[in-house]
């Protein structure tokens, strides 16, 4: 056990340490300096640099934003601009072209994006001098702009930039699919003991009319609620809630809701597998030295059974782990569906689908190896049930 939490701190560590030693510039805004000169204040203010994509304007936010080649305007009206650039990855070009714009044509220069930075560099700010000249008046203008990174094409290098990039959102991911697994399970546990002893009571001759309406209503009960959930798919029970109901007007809620009631279904036969595991003779012997049977169940036979079914509940945690993916239905961001998100984002799916599946192993293997660690400690040695899942 100790290895295995080694192993999972080092994970953790470095994990966190691409995620958050690489620090990243923050985008600046232009200045606002302005010139006496009202015709050179004309051409400062609308002056635009232009995309060579599509010649579509570069605003501030595209210019913080940068991946390609721009032109930048070497006059305006009557005013000339000359320009100096302070990047690693920027270059100006020398020769001027004409480009046309819906306002007709326009005489300007190429900055070429000579390189990107890499995704642990993470954005790159530059700094552009426009000079505006105008009969022997000058002003000089600074923009600010970040060049940033953008998605390899090889599959490694795609994949460490998601996980840089979209760290932050793995890790979320992955708590609310831990935090929506255990509280469904511990739910869903509460009620399969209820629902469990329901399945197992049994009419008696001391039991009059009302008990045993009663008892037989109980049974059919839980025997039904059993069959309905464990009969019908998950993501089909989410969606019933959700959209037919629109259940607590919360999605995380509704989620927490499904995942409970699927849970007791299934850790209910599990735990009516482990009482009838327990030998008859338990019972027996309780009720001889007086116990009655809700004493009996309480004080003898659900300690026993619950021991035994502990490896089984503990499977059943580790496939809600897996299972609450299909809760994405609903629009909970849980793990699978930030790895939908992320997809979105730069179309890249291979990488974010692969990396979502390390991450899912690791929980589930985790897991799986606290619970054996538990299961030797506690003494549980595996017990065939009868109505296992």
């Amino acid at each position: 056990m100790r290895s295995v939490l080694k192993k999972v701190f080092w994970f953790a560590l470095a994990f966190g340490i691409i995620v958050q030693i690489f620090p990243r510039s923050n985008a600046l805004e232009p200045e606002t300096n302005s010139t006496d000169n009202l015709v050179i204040q004309e051409a400062i203010d609308n002056i635009r640099f232009y995309s060579s994509y599509n010649y579509q304007t570069l605003t501030v936010d595209k210019l913080n934003r940068l991946t390609a080649d721009f032109y930048l305007p070497v006059n305006y009206s009557d005013v000339s601009i000359t320009y100096s650039i302070e990047s690693d990855y920027l270059l100006i070009n020398d020769e001027t072209e004409t480009i046309t714009l819906r306002t007709g044509d326009i005489e300007v220069i190429k900055v070429e994006v000579i390189d990107l930075p890499s995704v642990l560099k993470g954005e790159q700010a530059f700094v552009i001098n426009a000079t505006f000249n105008y009969q022997g008046d000058s002003f000089t203008k600074v923009y600010y702009g970040q060049i940033i990174p953008v998605i390899p094409d090889s599959f490694l290098g795609g994949s460490i930039y998601t996980i840089v990039t979209y760290g932050k959102m793995f890790f979320e991911g992955a708590i609310l699919t831990l935090g929506i697994s255990l509280v469904g399970t511990i739910a869903g546990f509460i009620l399969a003991l209820f629902l469990a002893t329901s399945r197992l009571i049994k009419v008696t001759e001391q039991d009059n009319k009302l008990m045993s309406l009663i008892k037989i209503f109980f049974n059919k009960f839980s025997a039904i609620y059993i069959t309905i959930f464990r009969g019908t798919p998950m993501i089909v029970q989410a969606s019933f809630f959700w959209y037919g109901f629109g259940l607590f007007g919360d999605p995380l809620l509704c989620g927490l809701f499904v995942v409970s009631l699927n849970t007791a279904a299934y850790i209910a036969e599990i735990i009516r597998g482990g009482i009838q595991s327990i030998d008859k003779g338990q019972t027996e012997a309780a009720f001889s030295v007086g116990l009655n049977y809700s004493q009996t169940m309480l004080f003898v036979i659900f300690p026993q059974a619950i021991k035994n079914a502990m490896p089984a509940i503990g499977n059943e945690f580790v496939i809600n782990i897996k299972d609450t993916a299909v809760l994405s239905v609903i629009g909970i961001f849980e793990l699978f569906n930030q790895a939908k998100k992320i997809t979105g984002m730069h179309y890249r799916q291979l990488e974010a689908y692969a990396i979502v599946a390390l991450i899912y192993l690791f929980l589930t293997y985790t897991v799986s190896a606290i619970l054996k660690y538990i299961e030797k400690k506690m003494d549980m040695k595996p017990v065939d049930l009868v109505s296992s899942n």
